[in-house]
């Protein structure tokens, strides 16, 4: 956690070009507890889908979600999947037209990443270096200005116990 998946995910979603690429764009968060019928709320509401979900059953929802991306060039951002099952489940949601849709999953398991993608790009995050760690600190404190002599030492504690997660620093 902290290594930047899902900043990295938001530049992807939120880019001009992508935007205007994918006729639909979408972002769930999942977490660790998994809720089909939330996810399918959340899916259906990102895409303005106007509807009463309480008196609507999960097959129903699941039905609306495939229909209304059915023939569209779509990209999925599934963000902080945890589980194989979880994407067992989810996959089947959304059609395989071959008109160039996406799915993006930020996990923190390789082994779920590994299972969704027989043919895809796996990008794995690592921490930085104490050199990206420190400019990045320096960035966020300073805002592109000169580093005070005083705070160089402090700096570096910081940087040392943050361990190169981007979050941490």
């Amino acid at each position: 956690g902290g290594v930047g998946k899902t900043t990295l995910a938001t530049k992807v979603f939120n880019d001009g070009y992508v935007k205007h690429h994918f006729y639909v764009r979408v972002w769930v968060t999942v977490s660790q507890t998994y809720d089909k019928r939330a996810v399918l709320i959340q899916i259906l509401a990102s895409m303005d889908v106007k509807l009463e979900f309480e008196k609507t059953s999960d097959s129903k929802l699941h039905e609306m979600v495939h229909k209304y991306l059915m023939n569209k060039r779509y990209l999925i951002v599934i963000d902080d999947i945890w589980n194989i099952d979880t994407w067992d489940n989810l996959k089947l949601f959304f059609p395989h037209d071959n008109n160039g849709s996406r799915i993006l999953l930020t996990s923190r398991l390789t082994e779920v990443v590994k299972h969704a993608t027989s043919n895809g790009l796996i990008h794995h995050l690592g921490h930085l270096s104490k050199e990206r760690s420190w400019d990045l600190l320096c960035q966020k404190v300073f805002h592109g200005n000169e580093c005070p002599e005083w705070s160089i030492k402090p700096g570096m504690q910081i940087v040392a116990n943050c361990q190169g997660l981007p979050l941490a620093l």
